[in-house]
């Protein structure tokens, strides 16, 4: 358990008493006798006293020392890709067209469409080697030179 939450506890208590003694809840006590005030302000200093050592005593945050920024690699730069227009498919020798006879039946059939040319993919981007993270050395401090005391003549 935390040593605060225990000095928080003794400063309810002690408050707790002091306001106990403050009611006249204690038979035979009375305020106007000089040793009845005294009581409720020992208690009611000993509860701000150990209230305060609580709030002391707290653990703190810890601040995390400087964060470093991890490197945010740059973007490699895009090569604008230069669209080239696609080499003509590769045309077939067609033989030349027959002419039909004319008792037959002339049946047109569909010609098949030309394949749709491709366009070039773009270059395969690769990731650009992580940059090592760059360390700063702190500048160390020069530690102050102890002088030694002078004894005295005697």
């Amino acid at each position: 358990m935390r040593s605060d939450y225990g000095l928080y506890g003794v400063a309810i208590i002690c408050f707790i008493i002091a306001a106990v003694f403050m009611a006249n809840v204690v038979s035979g006590y009375t305020l106007q006798e000089a040793s009845g005030v005294t009581v409720i302000i020992v208690f009611l200093l000993i509860g701000i006293i150990s209230a305060a050592v609580g709030y002391s005593a707290r653990p703190k945050e810890m601040m995390p020392a400087q964060p470093i920024p991890a490197p945010v690699p740059s973007p490699p730069a895009q090569e604008t890709p230069t669209l080239m227009p696609a080499p003509p498919p590769p045309a077939e020798e067609m033989p030349p067209p027959t002419q039909p006879a004319p008792a037959e039946e002339v049946r047109a059939e569909p010609a098949p469409p030309p394949p749709e040319p491709t366009e070039p993919s773009p270059p395969a981007v690769t990731p650009a080697e992580p940059e090592q993270p760059v360390t700063v050395a702190e500048e160390e401090k020069p530690k102050p030179a102890r002088r030694r005391r002078k004894k005295p003549s005697t």
